[in-house]
């Protein structure tokens, strides 16, 4: 993947969810809004790690498909983009609803 799309983490006051929603701004996903759900690693016979996402999608086009190879991937790259933003600051990662990002 060339970029990162731009990404924000919403308000969830308004909101019946236990994750914070993340919007994508930017890139070919720009509007659809999701949130990540149980996150999992498995670790496989070659040594490999897979990460393994629940993905809810809260708003988007109609019969938009998030199973695609390209949405995967840039759900994942946002994933590990906020795993190593928080990693250089010492704090925890927190996707609970009070994780907000400007």
């Amino acid at each position: 993947m060339d970029k990162i799309p731009e990404y924000k983490f919403l308000e969830t006051s308004n909101l019946d969810m236990d994750t914070c929603p993340i919007q994508i701004i930017s890139g070919d996903f720009s509007g659809i809004v999701y949130r990540y759900g149980k996150i999992s690693l498995k670790e496989l016979d070659s040594g490999d790690v897979q990460v393994i996402m629940d993905i809810s999608i809260v708003d988007g086009p109609e019969n938009f498909d998030q199973n695609t190879p390209e949405f995967t991937l840039v759900v994942g790259e946002i994933f590990v983009d906020i795993i190593e933003k928080n990693s250089k600051t010492n704090e925890s990662v927190d996707l609970e609803d009070d994780v907000h990002q400007d």
